[in-house]
C-alpha cells in the first residue's frame, strides 16, 4: 500500500479545505489532521511555537520518512518542521519557511495576546473590516466563511494558532520538496525559491483544484511505491 499522506490545514481552517484537492491525487491512506482537535488532545502546557506542534504531531502519528506531509498556509509551515524532524516528504501550499512572507497586521505577540483577550480580534467589527479589505471575489465567500468562523473558536484554540504562526523558531535546515503559490496571494507572499505559481490566490487549492494536483501527482509518482 502506499505510504501515509497527511494534510494539515491552515490558520481559522479546518480538514475540508482539501476536499476538492484529494480526489485529484493518488490512491493513499490519506490522514486528514484537524488541529482543533490536536490542541484539544495534546493540551501544551506553557507558549506554543510551530517546532513544539511539529514534534507532538511527529510523536503522535509516528511519523517518519516515509511518509508525506501537505500542508496549506500554517499547515505548510507545520509540514516543513515535521520534515525536519523527521525526514517526511514535505508539499507547501501558499505556504512559506519565512515568516516574513506571512502578510498580517502585525506579528507582535503581546499584541495579539492583548486584541485577543480584550475580545477585539472576535469582534463583529473587526471581522467586517477585514471583509471589505479582501480584495479577491472568486474566493470571497470562503473567506468571509473563514471569517465567521473565528467567533466561534475558543480564545484558547485561536491563541494556540497565532502563536503557530508567529512564534519565533530555529532556523530551518531543510526545504519543502515542493512548493505551490500564487502570486497574487494577499494572505501569504511569494516564496523566493523556485515554485510552481498557479492561477487564483491563496485558496488556488479549492478554486484550482487541478492545477494544484497536478504537480503534487507528478511528485508522488516518483517518490511513492507502487501497491
Amino acid at each position: 500500500m502506499p505510504n501515509r499522506i497527511f494534510l494539515i490545514h491552515g490558520y481559522v481552517e479546518d480538514p475540508t479545505i482539501f476536499d476538492k484537492l484529494v480526489p485529484l491525487l493518488p490512491p493513499a491512506n490519506y490522514v486528514r489532521i484537524n488541529l482543533a482537535d490536536e490542541f484539544g488532545r495534546w493540551q501544551p502546557t506553557g507558549s506554543v511555537n510551530v517546532q513544539r506542534l511539529a514534534q507532538y504531531l511527529t510523536s503522535h502519528y509516528t511519523i517518519t520518512k516515509d511518509d508525506v506531509v501537505i500542508g496549506h498556509s500554517m499547515g505548510g509551515w507545520t509540514a516543513i518542521h515535521i520534515k525536519q524532524l523527521s525526514g517526511a516528504r514535505a508539499i507547501q501550499l501558499a505556504s512559506w519557511t519565512d515568516q516574513k512572507k506571512i502578510r498580517f497586521p502585525t506579528d507582535n505577540l503581546t499584541i495579539l495576546k492583548l486584541l485577543l483577550n480584550t475580545g477585539i480580534t472576535q469582534s463583529r467589527t473587526l471581522t467586517n473590516f477585514f471583509k471589505r479589505q479582501y480584495p479577491f471575489d472568486e474566493s470571497r465567500d470562503l473567506y468571509i466563511q473563514l471569517l465567521e468562523g473565528t467567533l466561534h473558536m475558543t480564545r484558547l484554540y485561536l491563541w494556540q494558532q497565532l502563536q503557530t504562526l508567529f512564534a519565533k523558531v530555529p532556523t530551518l535546515t531543510v526545504q519543502p520538496d515542493l512548493r505551490i503559490h500564487s502570486r497574487a496571494d494577499s494572505i501569504v507572499a511569494a516564496p523566493d525559491e523556485a515554485f510552481r505559481d498557479v492561477p487564483g490566490d491563496h485558496f488556488s487549492l479549492v478554486f484550482y483544484p487541478e492545477l494544484v494536483a497536478e504537480p503534487i501527482r507528478s511528485l508522488l509518482s516518483k517518490t511513492l511505491p507502487v501497491a
